[in-house]
């Protein structure tokens, strides 16, 4: 889950130490998003700002939907004081990812589950689509910004493990003519977590 990597990105840039959180407590405690189903990042990190989160040691991912409710004890491994949004541009893109990384959402074609690397150069789709179904999306975190051969591309970490993509990344094209951008990477807005010091 996006939200949960943004928080560890975000408590590692803190405190140089690295924390692996649960992803299932969110799965299981977060009712205001649908479980593995799908989630929203800025509901996900409400209840984090809310709840804080627990280590994934104390509240370890089962790979399946609340079966028997929240089992969420009193411990907190993180917590964050707020998110922010970023416009949904090139430019404030790479100016926030300069600082840490951010969520986005993206279209997600059904074949994108078999990416084994390289830079993706997908033109975005219309939300709705021409047989009147809705474009899925799907919440990476964007880590980094780079060139491979004089292509300009972001990179992205995915929720699917080191055997997806280029050890659990991608990179997708940056500075094209679209102003909505590869995969629909400008159609919303990014969103990522804060800490106060």
């Amino acid at each position: 889950m996006a939200a949960v990597a943004s928080v560890e990105a975000l408590h590692y840039l803190n405190t140089k130490q690295s924390i692996t959180l649960s992803v299932q407590e969110l799965i299981d405690c977060d009712t205001e998003n649908d479980g593995c189903k799908r989630g929203r990042s800025k509901v996900a990190l409400a209840y984090i700002l809310k709840n804080g989160l627990s280590s994934e040691s104390s509240y370890p991912y089962m790979a399946q939907d609340n079966i028997s409710g929240c089992k969420k004890d009193k411990s907190v491994a993180a917590k964050i004081s707020g998110y922010k949004f970023v416009k949904a541009t090139e430019d404030a893109l790479e100016e926030a990812v300069g600082k840490q990384p951010v969520i986005v959402r993206l279209q997600w074609p059904a074949d994108m589950r078999s990416y084994k690397g390289g830079i993706i150069e997908r033109e975005a789709l219309p939300r709705t689509l021409p047989d009147g179904s809705t474009m899925t999306g799907h919440a990476v975190l964007i880590v980094g910004y780079g060139t491979d051969n004089g292509v300009k591309f972001w990179r992205f970490k995915n929720s699917w493990g080191n055997t997806w993509g280029e050890g659990g990344f991608g990179r997708i094209r940056r500075h094209v003519t679209d102003k909505r951008g590869v995969l629909g990477i400008f159609m919303d807005r990014g969103v990522y977590p804060v800490i106060e010091t």
